[in-house]
C-alpha cells in the first residue's frame, strides 16, 4: 500500500491530480473480519463493470450452497433491515462504533432476535418488502456472532454473499481493511485499443507496435483471477504511461452511492460492453462524467502525438493484491486524414449537459434534467403512434431519469412502454391534462399499450381435488404486461406471509401451524400496475 501512496504522490506532483480517494485513505487494518467461516473466493470483485453501475461490494461464494452462517463483521448494532424480491433480496444492515455501516446482501434469511424482529415488522405491514430503519442499540451483535444465513434472494443468479463496507455515503472496497484474502495470480490483459478522432478503432492485437492516425484515446480490457475465485472478475488498478510518465490511472477504491455509479457507462467503450460484456476502460474524460471518484487523467485524456514521432507507452494492470499484468509497445503517430471530415450532424436537437431541456413536439414532450448527458449531444425527437428519443453523437444512456409524455385520452389500464429488442418494457405512469407520463433512464422507442389481461395465478404444489402434502404452498403469478403491482395472501381469513421470489415468479407460503385439521380457505389477491386484480380462493384440506 505505501507503494501506491509514493506513487500517487510523485503523480500529484506532475499532474496535479487529487489524492483524495486513491488508495490514501486511513482505513482500520484488522478492525473487520471474514463475515464467513472459510476463505474468501469471489464471484465478484468490487467496482466491477455492471449494466448500469459499478458493483458495489464484493461477491463471496459459499460452493454454490444457500444456509451458511454470515457473521458479524465487527461489533455493533443492527441499523436496517431491507428485505425486497428484487435487487439485494434479504438484507442487513450493521453500524459499527467507528463509523462504518457493513452491509449484507441476498440472505436466506435472519437469526435469532433479527429474525423475530423482521418477521413481526412483515406480520405488523402486512408486506413481505420491508425497510426497517431500527434505533441505536436495540438489536446490539458482537463480533462474530451469526447475524444471518447466506442464500440466493432477490436479483442474485446463484448462491452467494454480497458483502459492502460503507462510510459517509461511499462503498470502499472491503478487502482494502486488511481481512485475509489470498491472490497470488496476476491479472489478464485482454485487450487494447486506440480509438481515433475519425471515429476508427484500431486494436492492438499481439504486435509490439501499432500505427495510430491523429488524436486518440486508449481503452483498456482487463480481467482478475484469484485461488478460488472466478477467472474473469474485474482489476482493481489500471495505469497508462507514455514515454515513461503516468498518463491515466483508473482506481477502483470506492465510489459514492446512489445515482453516480451510473456513471460507469461513460468510463467504457459501451457499445462494446452491450455487445460483449468487455469492459474497456477509456482514457478520454466527458465533462459529465467528472468527479472526486472518476478516473486521473493528463487533461482530457486524449493524446496528441507529433506526426511521424514514436513513443512508448506501457499499460500496467494490478489486482487488489499488487499482483501486476504489463504490456509495453510503441505507437507511430502518423497524420489524421487528409479527407474533409463529415460535419457534425446538424439533425436532431441541440442538447447542452450542463442545462435543462424542454422539447414538444407533435404528441411528444420530453424534460431533462441539467446532467442528464454527459456531454453535449443533439437528440433525435420523433413523435407518432411509436415516439423516439436517441442520441445522434455520444450513444450513451441518460445519466440521470428524465421525464417523457404522451398526449392521449384516457383509458383504462393504458401504460408506457418501451420496445427494447421488440419486446414491450412497462413504465410507471401516470395520467393528467390528457398525456400519460413516466420517467425513463434509457432512451428508445416508446408507445402507449393497454394492459386488459389481469395476472395469471396458478397453484404448483397443491388442488382443491387432493389432500396437502407438507406445509408449504407454492404459487405461480405472472402478468402479461405492466408487470405484477402488490399481491396478499389470507388462511383461514387472516393475512399470512409470502415470499415473492421475482426471479421464478413465484409466492413460498410457510403455513406450518397455521393449517387447521379438516378444511382450510386459502386466498390470493394478485394486482398488476394497470389496476386489473385476480383474486382466487382454494378449499384446502389437512
Amino acid at each position: 500500500m505505501n507503494k501506491i501512496i509514493k506513487l500517487l504522490a510523485c503523480v500529484s506532483l506532475a499532474f496535479h491530480f487529487p489524492l483524495s480517494t486513491l488508495h490514501s485513505q486511513d482505513l482500520p487494518q484488522g478492525y473487520f473480519r471474514n463475515p464467513m467461516d472459510h476463505d474468501i473466493g469471489l464471484s465478484a470483485t468490487f467496482a466491477e463493470i455492471r449494466s448500469n453501475h459499478f458493483h458495489a461490494g464484493i461477491d463471496m461464494r459459499t460452493g454454490g450452497a444457500v444456509g451458511k452462517a454470515v457473521r458479524a463483521t465487527a461489533d455493533g448494532y443492527v441499523s436496517t433491515i431491507r428485505i425486497s424480491p428484487w435487487g439485494g433480496g434479504k438484507m442487513l444492515y450493521i453500524k459499527h462504533p467507528n463509523g462504518f455501516t457493513s452491509v449484507y446482501m441476498h440472505l436466506d434469511g435472519y437469526e435469532g432476535e433479527i429474525a423475530r424482529y423482521a418477521l413481526y415488522e412483515q406480520y405488523r405491514q402486512q408486506s413481505y418488502s420491508i425497510v426497517c430503519d431500527l434505533p441505536e442499540g436495540m438489536i446490539p451483535v458482537r463480533k462474530g456472532q451469526v447475524v444471518a444465513r447466506s442464500g440466493n434472494t432477490g436479483g442474485s443468479a446463484g448462491p452467494h454473499l454480497h458483502f459492502e463496507l460503507r462510510r459517509d455515503g461511499r462503498t470502499i472496497n472491503p478487502l482494502l481493511f486488511g481481512i485475509p484474502y489470498t491472490d497470488n495470480i496476476r491479472p489478464t490483459i485482454r485487450g487494447i485499443r486506440f480509438y481515433q478522432a475519425d471515429g476508427q478503432v484500431v486494436p492492438l492485437g499481439n504486435a509490439d507496435d501499432v500505427s495510430v492516425a491523429g488524436p486518440f484515446h486508449i481503452g483498456v480490457y482487463a480481467t482478475d483471477a484469484a485461488e478460488g475465485s472466478t477467472a474473469k472478475n474485474g482489476p482493481d488498478r489500471i495505469e497508462v504511461l507514455v514515454d515513461g510518465n503516468l498518463f491515466f490511472l483508473y482506481t477502483t477504491e470506492g465510489f459514492p452511492l446512489e445515482e453516480n455509479s451510473r456513471t460507469c457507462n461513460a468510463l467504457i467503450d459501451y457499445d462494446e460492453y452491450r455487445r460483449s460484456r468487455h469492459a474497456y476502460i477509456l482514457s478520454r474524460a466527458l465533462p459529465g462524467a467528472e468527479g472526486e471518484w472518476i478516473p486521473v487523467r493528463q487533461g482530457d485524456g486524449i493524446l496528441r502525438f507529433r506526426p511521424g514521432s514514436s513513443h512508448k507507452v506501457q499499460v500496467r494492470v494490478y489486482d487488489i493484491r499488487d499482483n501486476l499484468a504489463e504490456r509495453s509497445f510503441t505507437v507511430h503517430a502518423t497524420a489524421a486524414p487528409t479527407t474533409t471530415p463529415a460535419p457534425m450532424t446538424s439533425a436532431g436537437v441541440p442538447v447542452r449537459w450542463d442545462a435543462p431541456f424542454s422539447h414538444s413536439t407533435g404528441n411528444l414532450s420530453v424534460s431533462l434534467d441539467s446532467g442528464t448527458l454527459y456531454a453535449d449531444d443533439r437528440l433525435a425527437i420523433a413523435p407518432g403512434d411509436v415516439v423516439s428519443i436517441s442520441p445522434l453523437v455520444n450513444n450513451l444512456p441518460p445519466h440521470r431519469p428524465y421525464s417523457l409524455s404522451i398526449e392521449a385520452p384516457f383509458r383504462p389500464g393504458t401504460v408506457i412502454v418501451r420496445l427494447a429488442d421488440g419486446k414491450p418494457v412497462a413504465c410507471n405512469t401516470s395520467h393528467a391534462n390528457g398525456r400519460y407520463t413516466t420517467r425513463v433512464r434509457d432512451f428508445g422507442r416508446f408507445t402507449l399499450a393497454v394492459d386488459s389481461l389481469p395476472p395469471v395465478v396458478r397453484p404448483l404444489n397443491f388442488s382443491e381435488a387432493k389432500a396437502l402434502r407438507g406445509n408449504t404452498l407454492r404459487i405461480r403469478i405472472a402478468d402479461d404486461l405492466s408487470g405484477i403491482d402488490s399481491y396478499s395472501c389470507f388462511l383461514n381469513g387472516s393475512w399470512i406471509l409470502a415470499e415473492y421470489d421475482g426471479k421464478s415468479a413465484t409466492l413460498v407460503i410457510n403455513a406450518a401451524g397455521k393449517l387447521q385439521p379438516g378444511s382450510n380457505k386459502l386466498r390470493a389477491e394478485v394486482t398488476d400496475a394497470a389496476g386489473n386484480t385476480t383474486d382466487l380462493t382454494w378449499r384446502l384440506s389437512k
